[in-house]
């Protein structure tokens, strides 16, 4: 359970809640993975897979979405920039299957 802060008693509610919130990011990464693989039954080339323009759309996006909750855009670059490089490699792996 992600225990509000201003109920976190001790260390131990915080690492409680950090290991909850870490669970859920990596749920959401799971299933963003699904979404990245149906997604790419829908592209035609490499250029579409790659969708350079995309990736600077969703930095931009992302990097207003950091500044919005107050997080440091150079953290959420870095995160995004793993997982975006990720995604295009498998989406790569699964356009060459297909082809």
């Amino acid at each position: 359970m992600i225990r509000p802060l201003e109920y976190c008693d001790n260390l131990s509610h915080i690492r409680s809640s950090i290991d909850c919130i870490d669970y859920r990011i990596i749920e959401l990464i799971a299933q963003r993975a699904q979404y990245v693989q149906q997604a790419a039954q829908y592209k035609s080339s490499l250029e579409e897979v790659k969708a350079e323009q995309r990736v600077i759309n969703m930095f931009e996006q992302r990097n207003d979405w950091a500044t919005n909750f107050k997080i440091e855009g150079k953290l959420v670059e870095s995160v995004f920039q793993s997982i975006i490089n990720h995604f295009i490699n498998k989406e790569t792996e699964i356009f060459h299957e297909q082809s």
